[in-house]
């Protein structure tokens, strides 16, 4: 009956499949990240629209991305929504469009530098779309809707422009981390993987030494602080690599770890902070990282 429920999934598992509804606590962990770190920066309205937009931008990645792959999938994953006959093109194509439009909006709701960032969210979606099927360089503008997310959380919090280098830094960690997936996932599905996937290490490398450099020098965390929020990341991306399993399982677990590249910041900044912040720098993104696992026995991340 599972087996059944995941190769011929009902309507409901269809749109969270399609909604990559597994990965959407990350995003909130990305965007948070860009707000937690910062002393003036406060849970304001500012911050819900960025959570609404950002919710909105990834869900309409979805249903864009199905609706431009619904040849290839009726080719090569029948068991998918739209080859299945579930819903209608036309209606993943609107609301991925309405989705991406409610995402500006809600960005454009409070201050002017939100909308900018979250325009070139949907930018980045476009263009990996149109190029996801046609190169491995669409890699990069997946990789930038990520690494804007931090960025989003920071414009709309408000926060010191003295400090969006931490957000940018925090954005090049995430970046790095999905890079790694990318290659990896290619290198995978090749004759010859042993270059892509010791490229795909070489990122997930970069991503921890990015975040080691954000807590070490930009915030002043201690050394060991530093390195306590690093081991998180260094254990489950390790634990992904190293471990038997099929390409999905190996991937799936790399989109649940997402959050831990926050955390590789916010775990030291948490250890030297003290009240609700320091609870939500502590908690967020291990949080995130469990819903997101859960949430993965109910529909695919990828």
């Amino acid at each position: 009956m599972a087996d059944r429920l995941k190769t011929h999934p009902g309507p409901l598992r269809a749109l969270a499949a399609t909604a990559r509804l597994a990965n959407l606590p990350s995003v909130v962990s990305n965007v948070l990240t860009g707000v937690l770190p910062f002393a003036g920066a406060a849970f304001g309205a500012g911050v819900s629209f960025a959570l609404v937009a950002a919710v909105c931008l990834y869900l309409s990645g979805g249903f864009i991305n199905d609706w431009a792959d619904r040849r290839w999938d009726a080719a090569r994953r029948p068991e998918r929504a739209l080859p299945r006959g579930l819903f209608t093109p036309g209606f993943y194509l609107l609301a991925g469009l309405a989705l991406a439009s409610c995402g500006v909006a809600a960005a454009a709701l409070h201050g002017s530098r939100a909308p900018v960032v979250a325009a070139a969210i949907a930018l980045n979606i476009g263009l990996y779309t149109w190029l996801h099927k046609k190169s491995a360089w669409s890699a990069v503008f997946m990789g930038l809707c990520r690494a804007l997310l931090p960025l989003l959380g920071w414009s709309a919090a408000g926060a010191d422009a003295a400090m969006m280098p931490a957000a940018m830094l925090a954005g090049l960690a995430l970046f790095f981390h999905v890079a790694g997936i990318s290659l990896l996932a290619r290198s995978e599905s090749l004759a010859q993987p042993a270059r892509g996937a010791s490229r795909a290490c070489l990122c997930f490398a970069g991503s921890a030494l990015v975040m080691g450099f954000a807590a070490r020098w930009i915030f002043e965390i201690p050394l060991a602080s530093a390195g306590i929020g690093l081991l998180p990341y260094a254990l489950w991306t390790g634990r992904c690599l190293l471990r038997r399993m099929q390409t999905a399982d190996r991937i799936s677990g790399l989109l649940a770890g997402i959050p831990l590249v926050d955390w590789m910041l916010l775990l030291p900044i948490g250890i030297a902070l003290d009240g609700w912040q320091a609870g939500f720098c502590l908690w967020l993104p291990l949080s995130a990282f469990v819903a997101g696992r859960a949430l993965q026995r109910f529909a695919p991340a990828t």
